[in-house]
């Protein structure tokens, strides 16, 4: 018997360097389930939390996320609870964050890979995720009425994002150039 209820969890963990896997992430949610049938059978709450067992119900949100802290950003975006093994790889991800000092950063303790700004999840699905205006603008053009290109650039950046300011040929210079790269 495990000493720790997610000693599965660490070991997996430790191996692919994060808390922040859908491996790791189901193995909680084994043992979590494993302890809801144990704490169905004896009426006891979850004494490492001093909280009862039940969940709310509430919306699911049927998608394959990359990882936890996708399906964590993605359930409070939209103003729901993540799932509690979310919420557990979460704790433990921040929790070894601070246990380290200064010494790891947030893309080691949460991807277990070293900080390069090129290579870094935060950089490589930017450009893919509506975060990005040139994103935004391809997935939001076909609303406008306006038929040209230009005449759409400008509608997006004055109406969508309040930018009154840019160069519509500098904006559609940067479109095109994500365009080319995500089509690659």
């Amino acid at each position: 018997m495990p000493q720790w209820r997610f000693e599965k969890a660490a070991r997996l963990a430790r191996e692919l360097k994060t808390w922040n896997h859908n491996d790791v992430a189901q193995v909680i949610r084994d043992s979590l389930d494993s302890q809801d049938q144990n704490v169905g059978a004896s009426g006891t709450a979850d004494s490492e939390y001093g909280t009862a067992l039940e969940t709310k119900s509430q919306p699911i949100i049927d998608y394959k996320f990359d990882n936890p802290i996708e399906c964590f950003h993605t359930h409070v975006a939209v103003g729901l609870s993540p799932p509690r093994e979310v919420m557990i790889c979460m704790r433990l991800c921040i929790r070894d964050y601070f246990l380290a000092g200064g010494k790891i950063s947030l893309d080691e303790a949460f991807f277990g890979k070293e900080h390069v700004a090129t290579r870094s999840y935060a950089k490589l699905n930017h450009d893919k995720s509506l975060h990005s205006k040139y994103a935004l603008f391809d997935a939001t053009k076909h609303l406008s009425e306006i038929k040209s290109l230009d005449g759409k650039a400008e509608e997006f950046l004055s109406k969508r994002l309040g930018d009154l300011s840019s160069d519509r040929a500098s904006f559609l210079r940067g479109y095109n150039r994500w365009k080319s790269r995500k089509n690659r």
